[in-house]
């Protein structure tokens, strides 16, 4: 494992999400402690169950923070509670700080944090909606071995293996005298602030509310005297009788003044922490009287003093507890805030707060839009804006679903907001519904063709083309009702870009002739001298030119990178120099396509991250650099780019693992090789199996790796992941990238092992064609470069005119022209090109095959034994040495 991954696993280390609530200090449980603390050492699954306010929550997160250091793989506390079902993962996922990425689920990216080594998460809430919890919690243990899980709820999760401890109220009668059990009295005494110590009637008072820690810290909180309430509890009902926080809260509520009640009615709205600003607004035209008589407008003017004043008496109250002063939250325990919400609808407020909650949530999620806009570009000033969306997200998401189906600009601003922010924290599936909710809200055809191709974007940093087409589609209509034929030629032709640009994101390929169609009605849409929609339409043109996905007219490339430069567009200018690469590889450029793949990469750095039409180029540069890199032969630069596509948040695990193995393989690296595809399949396989015929050459230099160790174990795994590559590829195109590295790792296989015959079977054949009359894939000079061994190795009487053939693939292609050298050297028994050669490939590093030609000459032939057998490979069979 390399230090990248080190790093990674490094990261895991601390319990994330602790509540930071101060709520007093914990007092009893001490049996309970023991037995969780004991169960988590023993069980995958521990479930704390009880009635509300019995002190589930309090006692998860005690228990998690003191076994914190018997996890070294670290974890999260995760409030699920009132998170809708379809967000649960994104809770999970803020707790424990993952992303989303391209191509990974977000719950294969819980799966991959919470398979760092031994790993606790706490979910508390799980009585709200129970069954969604049950199926990822289930999922999660499923898929990480080594993961514990504590849980809170009303009833267990009924997941196999589960172990389920009940908790019960505090005790209330003592032991002795000397309070050995410190329970519900203890507890009393501590919040009740200025009563005395007097124990017996704490005791009393206690007993008389059951000993439910929550009902007690609120009687406490509001007694004057260690009777207060007890009255009020046996008019309530019998002792023991269950309820008993809920009775406690109805008691506490109405000791409040009218306005007292009504601010914390209204904040009731809030499903998470809140700020003093945030109460403010919501608080708007509600009294916060203090009992003398004066009232203070809460909702008056912009300063959140009095307001702060107020939310610290019902805190006093217990009915709202505060975070730490330097953070400068409240929030209300949800068994208050049930009440408060009950109590909303009997006094008909639901509308009015819902309207000022709605208007909370614009603002400030256009607040933190900016703040996102400037954070994630590049330079940005960090991501502070992170830690303050992630504790709004749930209210911004609420106050969305509440504000209706029905198009206003209010809802549409929110919807497009939360959209932006949710791509810049990387919950893309999210982002992408959010847009699409924009859509459907816009108050004109223009936004929703605005918000709908966003949509599509989005769905391209997915890596899903099959959704972003039709998306762009659905675009271009609502252009066409807005009048707008410039953003209707921009989608259509986007449209037709990616259905051949990008024809691996596709489950099912665009015929292209539908693409085809397209374009022409782009053309005959685009207005005259708009540099935008030119740009747009060269890079189509470009990629549909040839007839063949992913090989666009090199002519044209330029074409289009020049109309890119020309509107000025960095995404375009990005994506144009990707047709321009494509182009130079299609007539085997590989040097040129190199050398503008290193311009790419510098413009990408100067990308604006929160923009989803970015996300796309970024993937696709991690992707091509390297690509292009090990097309020129250029295996260390090679590897820098795949460290920079594995370092990215926002490559995919399959994806960003995918870019390192072919050069690995190639530099001699086999180990690391094989770790990186196995990460890679792993994380493919996690993932569904999406569509990935791009990652087809990936897997065939693992199948590489195995033939050229040549045990009977290399020999079945050979096998095993070429057959693996040959399902991912498309089958019907000789021509695919895939055919282009299968056609070179047969070979090289083969002559390894002695089966020239067979190297000869799976060559491709040079003489054909000259290599500047054919068009090629970014393997070819591989693939022609043994080809041309392989002929040499047979003995061919025409094997000095294939080394001809292949001559211009090693101009190309370093690795090529390393390997052609040997092949002369071979042929003609030349050992200055023999040590030719061993330059070359000291100059890429590409240890197996320096190797291989130190094996050719008898005074350096230990050495690379040596060097084979530290790589566990075999000593190529039959390939004979020189004469000195």
């Amino acid at each position: 494992m390399d230090s990248a991954v080190e790093a990674s696993e490094a990261s895991a280390q601390a319990l994330s999400g602790l509540p930071d609530w101060q709520a007093g200090p914990f007092v009893g449980r001490a049996a309970e402690r023991a037995d969780v603390r004991a169960a988590l050492g023993r069980e995958r699954l521990v479930t704390l169950t009880g009635p509300p306010g019995v002190g589930k929550t309090r006692l998860a997160a005690v228990v998690a923070s003191e076994a914190a250091q018997e996890f070294p793989g670290g974890g999260g506390f995760a409030e699920l509670m009132p998170v809708r079902p379809e967000f649960l993962a994104q809770a999970v996922a803020t707790a424990l700080g993952v992303t989303e990425r391209p191509g990974q689920p977000l719950e294969q990216a819980l799966q991959e944090r919470l398979g760092q080594g031994r790993c606790l998460l706490v979910v508390d809430g799980c009585e709200h909606s129970s069954a969604a919890v049950t199926g990822l919690v289930g999922r999660l243990l499923d898929g990480c071995p080594h993961l514990v899980v504590l849980a809170t709820g009303h009833e267990p999760l009924r997941i196999s293996g589960e172990h389920v401890l009940q908790l019960g109220a505090l005790p209330v009668t003592e032991t002795s005298g000397s309070g050995a059990v410190r329970g519900a009295v203890e507890l009393f005494l501590d919040r009740a602030r200025g009563t005395g110590g007097d124990r017996r009637h704490a005791a009393r008072v206690c007993a008389g509310w059951g000993g439910t820690p929550l009902a007690v810290e609120l009687v406490a909180a509001g007694a004057g005297s260690p009777d207060a309430g007890l009255g009020e509890r046996r008019e309530a009902g019998e002792v023991g009788d269950t309820g008993e926080a809920e009775r406690a809260i109805a008691w506490s509520y109405g000791r409040l003044n009218a306005d007292e009640r009504r601010v914390l009615r209204q904040l009731g709205v809030f499903l998470r922490g809140f700020d003093a600003a945030a109460a403010h607004a919501l608080a708007a035209g509600a009294g916060s009287g203090d009992g003398s008589g004066t009232v203070v407008r809460a909702g008056s003017g912009t300063d959140t003093t009095e307001t702060a004043t107020l939310l610290d008496r019902l805190a006093a109250r217990a009915l709202l507890v505060r975070g730490r002063p330097d953070v400068g939250l409240w929030r209300m325990p949800p068994a208050v805030r049930a009440l408060a919400r009950e109590r909303l609808v009997i006094e008909g407020e639901v509308a009015v707060c819902r309207a000022r909650h709605l208007a909370w949530a614009v603002a400030t999620a256009t607040e933190l839009e900016e703040a996102a806009a400037e954070g994630t570009h590049a330079g940005g000033s960090g991501r502070n804006w992170q830690a303050r969306f992630d504790k709004v997200a749930d209210d911004l998401r609420a106050a969305l679903d509440g504000a209706g189906a029905h198009p206003a600009p209010e809802p549409h601003r929110l919807a497009r907001a939360l959209a932006h922010l949710c791509y810049a924290r990387q919950f893309l599936v999210e982002a992408r519904t959010h847009f699409r909710t924009a859509g459907a809200l816009a108050p004109t055809p223009a936004a929703a063709a605005a918000d709908l191709r966003a949509a599509a974007d989005v769905a391209m940093t997915e890596h899903r083309g099959d959704l972003a087409y039709p998306l762009l589609r659905e675009a271009a209509q609502h252009a066409a009702a807005a009048g707008d034929a410039a953003a209707q030629a921009v989608a259509l032709s986007f449209a037709a870009c990616i259905g051949s640009r990008f024809p691996a994101t596709f489950t099912d390929l665009v015929p292209y002739e539908e693409l085809r169609t397209l374009l022409e009605e782009a053309r005959r849409l685009a207005p005259p001298g708009d540099r935008l929609v030119a740009a747009y339409l060269a890079a189509a043109e470009a990629w549909n030119a040839t007839g063949q996905k992913t090989a666009p007219d090199a002519e044209l490339a330029q074409v289009a990178l020049d109309a890119a430069r020309a509107a000025a567009d960095p995404v375009l200018i990005a994506g144009a120099i990707d047709a321009v690469c494509g182009g130079y590889g299609v007539i085997g450029r590989f040097r040129e396509a190199h050398r503008l793949s290193d311009e790419r990469l510098r413009l990408f750095d100067r990308l604006p991250r929160h923009d989803p039409r970015i996300g796309l180029e970024i993937i696709d540069t991690l992707h091509v650099v390297p690509l292009a890199a090990v097309a020129a032969g250029d295996l260390p630069r090679a590897l820098t780019a795949a460290r920079r596509a594995w370092d990215d948040p926002l490559s995919g695990l399959y994806m960003r693992a995918s870019k390192s193995v072919a050069p690995l393989a190639l530099s001699g690296r086999f180990d690391e090789a094989l770790h990186y595809a196995a990460t890679m399949w792993d994380g493919w396989r996690r993932a569904g199996r999406p569509t990935a015929r791009w990652m087809a050459p990936a897997v065939h230099a693992a199948a590489l790796v195995h033939g050229l160790r040549g045990d009977v174990e290399g020999a079945r795994l050979h096998r095993e992941w070429h057959d693996r590559a040959r399902r991912m590829a498309e089958p019907s195109d000789p021509r695919s990238i895939a055919a282009s590295f299968a056609a070179f790792a047969e070979v090289r296989v083969a002559l390894h092992t002695g089966a020239v015959d067979d190297a000869l079977a799976a060559a491709v054949d040079i003489t054909a064609a000259p290599w500047s009359q054919g068009t090629h894939q970014f393997y070819d000079a591989y693939s022609w470069a043994v080809a041309a061994e392989a002929a040499v190795c047979a003995g061919l009487p025409d094997a000095v005119e294939r080394l001809a053939a292949a001559a211009p693939a090693g101009a190309e292609n370093a690795w090529a022209a390393a390997c052609l050298a040997r092949a002369a050297g071979r042929l003609h028994g030349d050992r200055d090109a023999l040590l030719e050669s061993v330059a070359g490939w000291e100059r890429i590093d590409a240890a197996f095959e320096l190797a291989c030609t130190l094996v050719l000459l008898p005074d350096r032939a230990a050495e690379g034994l040596a060097q084979l057998a530290s790589s566990r490979c075999r000593p190529p069979t039959g390939l004979g040495r020189i004469t000195p």
